[in-house]
C-alpha cells in the first residue's frame, strides 16, 4: 500500500533537510587575487620603508658571511593529531609568509618586489626560509639596488626583517627577525625526521600565485653534491613529489600533522643524457628538518 503525503507534510520534509545541508555546509574558500595582494604588499612596504626600520643589506651580507648558528627560539608543540587537506591548508597558511626583497632597478624609478616563501616558527616574529633567497637580498646583482627586506602574513600583516639570526649556506637556510613591535604571530611546529613515502604537503609561491598547495610522498632522502668547481661538498636533501616553482623558495614542507618537516630548497632536471637533453625527470630538493635543527639551540 502506498501512503500520500500531505502538501504540509512534504514543506516540513523539505525545510528539514535544507536546514540539515545549511549545518553541514563548509564555508567556500575566497579565490585569492594575486595582483590584489602583490599591490598591497607593495604599498604596505613603502609605508615601513619610510621608517627605515630594515635591515640593511651591508649589514644581512655581514650576517650571512658570519653564518651564526645557536638560534634561541620558544618553539610550538608539535601537532599530533592528522588534519584533513583542506583544514592543514587554512592551518599551515596563517603562518606562511610572503618573503619580499625589495628594489630599485637601473631602468625606472618604481620599487620592484622579489617574492619568496618562509615560514614562522616562533611567535616572536622568527622565521625560517633559505640561505639564497636572503642572500639575494645582500648581494643583490645587475645594477638593481637593495630598499629592504620583508614578510607578509595571509592577512595582510607586513613586517619588516630587522636581523639574520643563523644561516647556513651549505644547508641553504636562514633564520630571521621580523620587526613585530611586540605582536604574536601565528607559528608551525618542527616535527619529527620524514621518512620515504611519507605523505607530505607543500605551500607557497610559485611565480607570485600566493598560496599554492601541493600534496605528495617522500621520494627520497641522499646526500647531494653541490657547491661550486674546486668546493664540492656533500649536503642532506629530501626529495618529495609535491608541486612547487621558483618563488616557493623557502616554503614550509609539511607532515600530515602540520608539523614541518623540510623546507623547499630547489629543483634539478635529470637529463637523457649529454647527447640527448630531453628532460626525463625533475628532481623538488627540500631540506630536511634535521639540517634545520642544526641552527636551533635546543
Amino acid at each position: 500500500m502506498i501512503h500520500y503525503k500531505s502538501g504540509n507534510q512534504i514543506r516540513y520534509a523539505l525545510w528539514i533537510l535544507v536546514l540539515l545541508m545549511m549545518a553541514g555546509r563548509v564555508e567556500a574558500q575566497v579565490f585569492t587575487n594575486d595582483a590584489k595582494m602583490a599591490a598591497d604588499y607593495l604599498a604596505a612596504i613603502d609605508s615601513i620603508l619610510a621608517k627605515g626600520a630594515t635591515i640593511q643589506a651591508a649589514d644581512a651580507q655581514k650576517a650571512l658571511e658570519a653564518g651564526v648558528q645557536g638560534v634561541m627560539a620558544e618553539l610550538a608543540r608539535p601537532a599530533e593529531k592528522v588534519m584533513e587537506p583542506a583544514n592543514l591548508y587554512e592551518y599551515a597558511k596563517r603562518a606562511t609568509v610572503i618573503t619580499g626583497c625589495a628594489y630599485l632597478c637601473p631602468r625606472c624609478t618604481n620599487v620592484h618586489l622579489s617574492e619568496s616563501s618562509g615560514y614562522i616558527i616562533d611567535p616572536k616574529g622568527i622565521m625560517v626560509t633559505n640561505y639564497h633567497v636572503a642572500a639575494t637580498y645582500a648581494f643583490m646583482k645587475d645594477g638593481n639596488q637593495p630598499k629592504g627586506f620583508f614578510a607578509r602574513l595571509a592577512d595582510g600583516r607586513t613586517y619588516a626583517v630587522k636581523a639574520i639570526l643563523a644561516s647556513s649556506r651549505k644547508d641553504d637556510l636562514a633564520i630571521l627577525q621580523l620587526e613585530t613591535n611586540g605582536e604574536l604571530l601565528p607559528a608551525l611546529a618542527l616535527g619529527e625526521p620524514a621518512k620515504v613515502g611519507d605523505k607530505i604537503c607543500v605551500l607557497g609561491h610559485p611565480q607570485g600565485m600566493h598560496y599554492f598547495f601541493s600534496q605528495g610522498n617522500v621520494t627520497n632522502k641522499y646526500l647531494e653534491e653541490a657547491g661550486a668547481s674546486g668546493q664540492k661538498f656533500f649536503r642532506e636533501m629530501m626529495c618529495i613529489s609535491a608541486d612547487y616553482a621558483t618563488g616557493s623558495s623557502g616554503g614550509p614542507v609539511m607532515d600530515m600533522y602540520g608539523n614541518v618537516v623540510g623546507t623547499v630548497s630547489n629543483t634539478r632536471m635529470l637529463l637523457h643524457s649529454d647527447r640527448d637533453a630531453g628532460v626525463q625527470m625533475v628532481l623538488k630538493n627540500t631540506v630536511p628538518v634535521e639540517s634545520l635543527w642544526k641552527l636551533i639551540r635546543k
